[in-house]
């Protein structure tokens, strides 16, 4: 007669007694053991069409968005806050403004707030101000201008360092 594991998880483990069955023992190792590991799946989808019955506590690793999930009792929820980051090089030419578009490397399931920094400007572009405006889950756009009056220059390659996180 089969028993459980010693530690409460439900681990079907043969007996002595039982009649000799490597198969059975096989998949009731891998039942009981694989829910409660860390799955990977390709995508969202693959691991709906795989685990279609999920339980409370599973997790499971997502290839496309290299992201955890859990499963909470009735929804797979990301571990974690997702955080991205980078830098962007923008050059212009005697104006008082400059904007790029940036994409994420990996879109986000919800807006991201996201927090930009000029990093090596001098002159006049020291005095200038960065923002993110018009942000989306799939990026933003960079946005400087200058802080004062009158404050045009000319920016070669100057890098702009971005970090976005999203619950």
């Amino acid at each position: 007669m089969a028993t459980t594991d010693d530690y409460g998880q439900g681990v079907s483990v043969a007996t002595l007694t039982d009649p000799p069955n490597a198969e059975t023992l096989a998949k009731n190792l891998a039942s009981g053991i694989v829910p409660r590991t860390v799955m990977r799946f390709a995508s969202a989808s693959s691991r709906s069409a795989t685990v279609t019955s999920p339980v409370e506590g599973m997790v499971t690793w997502l290839q496309d968005l290299n992201r955890l999930y859990v499963y909470d009792g009735s929804a797979w929820v990301p571990v974690g806050p997702i955080i991205q980051s980078g830098t962007v090089a923008m050059s212009w030419t005697n104006v008082d403004q400059a904007t790029a578009s940036v994409t994420f490397p990996v879109a986000f399931p919800a807006t991201p707030r996201v927090f930009i920094n000029i990093n090596n400007g001098t002159g006049v572009v020291a005095r200038w101000i960065s923002r993110a405006t018009n942000v989306s889950t799939s990026g933003f756009t960079a946005f400087l201008f200058a802080a004062e009056a009158g404050g045009t220059t000319t920016g070669s390659n100057v890098d702009v360092h971005w970090f976005a996180t999203s619950p």
